[in-house]
């Protein structure tokens, strides 16, 4: 049983490291574009999966989940999913991939693509990495931080 575990953990932060090195580098080679700003703030999440973004860029948020996925880990699943930031300036369009603890303060970490949008956002790319707290029954609070690229 030791050994079993061990092994899971093991492929898990191999995981890990490995999708931190692709944050490194896209964060690498979108910083070397200045068409990238640098964008932070915080969330607030709803239990019925809208939210709002403070900060950098400010706007009513609507998740989406596309899959919920248990975990060989007790109490941790992983999410992902579409959200849709509506802002004054027009919809910026992410697409998100969060893992979860589903008990207790329910602690996510998440990376959220930036696909698009509409408006002042219509054609850009990016990241965005956020980290935070979320229940089900009482929603959440985060932070978010990464770079956004004007095409």
């Amino acid at each position: 049983m030791f050994h079993k575990n061990s092994s899971n953990r093991t492929k898990l932060a191999a995981i890990a490291v490995i999708a931190m090195i692709v944050l490194i580098v896209v964060s690498g080679v979108a910083a070397a574009s200045s068409n990238c700003k640098k964008v932070n703030g915080k969330l607030i999440l709803n239990p019925d999966t809208t939210g709002s973004y403070k900060g950098d860029i400010k706007g009513d948020s609507a998740f989406t989940g596309t899959s919920f996925t248990p975990t060989d880990i007790p109490d941790v699943a992983v999410l992902t999913g579409n959200n849709i930031i509506h802002t004054n300036k027009g919809d910026l369009m992410t697409q998100d991939a969060i893992v979860l603890r589903t008990t207790g303060a329910g602690e996510f970490a998440e990376v959220d693509t930036v696909v698009g949008g509409t408006g002042d956002w219509a054609g850009v790319t990016g990241v965005i990495q956020a980290i935070g707290t979320f229940t089900f029954e009482a929603g959440g609070t985060g932070n978010y931080s990464g770079q956004i690229c004007a095409p």
